[in-house]
């Protein structure tokens, strides 16, 4: 196993389980809910008691990202596979952020008007015209969604860069540790 002090991408249990712990920091918090978390921030959308939904519960993006938004005060709801009803979770949403892996699960009549929307989905499907056989698009119909919401992440271009930033974020504290730079 990597050790704590290499795992920049913030995979290892025990950074997963620090972020789970209040009032501990881990040494690295997985790159792609923090892209998420920090594009949020950036973009003034205020966290702190307002209601968001998880659409997804991997370890990648789910569950590291449902932790960090009850980092940020944030009343958090996870649907999945199982969940009954995720249309009626979802437009109760303040905050969406889909990561299912399912292109276009989120359509606009899901969504609470107003809302902000984090579409983390990189879904390849076939597309002739394209130079290589295929687009991306995300876990949220951006085209029903773009007239609902307040803001959305576009697929490709929202949450990747974030998430390689977020990385070379993390490599360089990494780097810093080692060599004990302030």
């Amino acid at each position: 196993m990597l050790s704590i002090e290499k795992d920049v991408d913030g995979f290892h249990p025990q950074n997963m389980g620090t972020l789970a712990i209040q009032g501990k920091e881990p040494l690295f918090i997985p790159c792609t809910p923090k892209g998420c978390i920090e594009l949020l921030l950036r973009s003034d959308v205020e966290i702190m008691g307002k209601k968001a939904v998880m659409i997804g519960r991997s370890n990648i993006v789910g569950l590291p990202m449902f932790l960090l938004l009850q980092r940020h005060h944030a009343t958090v709801t996870i649907v999945h596979a199982f969940s009954n009803n995720p249309d009626v979770v979802a437009r109760e949403a303040d905050i969406l952020i889909a990561a299912a892996g399912v292109p276009n699960l989120v359509r606009g009549s899901w969504l609470k008007p107003g809302a902000v929307v984090v579409d983390v989905g990189t879904n390849p499907i076939e597309d002739e015209e394209s130079e290589h056989g295929y687009r991306l698009i995300g876990d949220v119909c951006f085209e029903e969604a773009v007239r609902v919401a307040s803001a959305i992440t576009p697929v490709p271009g929202g949450v990747g860069p974030m998430t390689v930033a977020m990385l070379l974020f993390n490599t360089l504290q990494a780097a810093k540790r080692v060599l004990r730079f302030p």
